[in-house]
């Protein structure tokens, strides 16, 4: 399996609040990206502890031979367990209180891509014909946008596009979304909003069809984010067939 891990602090805040992860070998490729909020700190913590959290579950409770449905209840409620740990620590710590992270986690098995998501960070399906966005945001604009009271293209600037309605951390239970779809050699890649805020998607599509490695082709996408004013954390995760 090939992969590609890049985050970068950008050009505008102080500290990173990202955190990401990739696992391309074994029975179990997969790749997850967290997005931190809360402030100084807070962020920061809050994904690096999704992050840890979620590959130590996994660690320990994936089996092999186990179904889809198995497979996916196991990234679930590694998820669950993130959100509760998360939340009660915060609960218990008055300076990093509130904090909170999205959380999204794409996984390569048996021909299919087993996709968990919390927040605003994406996972796209990239092929030679197209990119697909496999997860749906869990933010303000898009509840707007499915209700038909804002299209995709005013969404882009509407100034409440980084309201998110739903994080890994902030309340004692959270709604993992869980997906199922086939896998035929496309590149999966996750990334935070400080890349889709400033690249659009057929810009993705184009650089990681570039021709060149994909470590390369994430590294240009980041530079062009940051080129682009670069005003929020970017990371980047990609894996896909070799």
């Amino acid at each position: 399996m090939q992969t590609a891990l890049v985050t970068d602090i950008g050009r505008v805040r102080q500290i990173n609040e990202d955190s990401c992860t990739v696992h391309g070998d074994g029975e179990f490729p997969y790749a997850m990206v967290a997005d931190g909020m809360g402030g100084h700190e807070a962020g920061e913590v809050a994904s690096r502890m999704a992050v840890d959290i979620v590959e130590n579950h996994l660690s320990h409770n994936l089996e092999a031979g186990m179904s889809f449905a198995e497979a996916g209840e196991v990234i679930r409620q590694a998820f669950v367990c993130a959100n509760s740990i998360i939340y009660t620590f915060a609960k218990n710590h008055y300076k990093i209180m509130g904090m909170g992270t999205t959380a999204t986690l794409s996984m390569i098995y048996r021909d299919n891509i087993i996709t968990a998501h919390v927040g605003d960070s994406r996972a796209y399906k990239i092929s030679r014909d197209g990119i697909k966005q496999i997860t749906r945001d869990h933010s303000y604009v898009q509840e707007l946008v499915m209700r038909g009271e804002l299209s995709p293209e005013a969404a882009k600037k509407h100034p409440k596009k980084n309201f998110i309605t739903r994080a890994m951390g902030a309340e004692d239970v959270v709604k993992v979304d869980i997906t199922i779809q086939d896998y035929e050699g496309e590149t999966i890649l996750l990334c935070s909003d400080g890349l889709t805020n400033f690249v659009e998607d057929d810009e993705i599509w184009k650089k990681i069809n570039s021709g060149a490695e994909l470590r390369a082709s994430v590294g240009e996408l980041v530079e062009l984010a940051n080129e682009r004013g670069g005003r929020d954390n970017i990371t980047i995760v990609a894996m896909g067939r070799e």
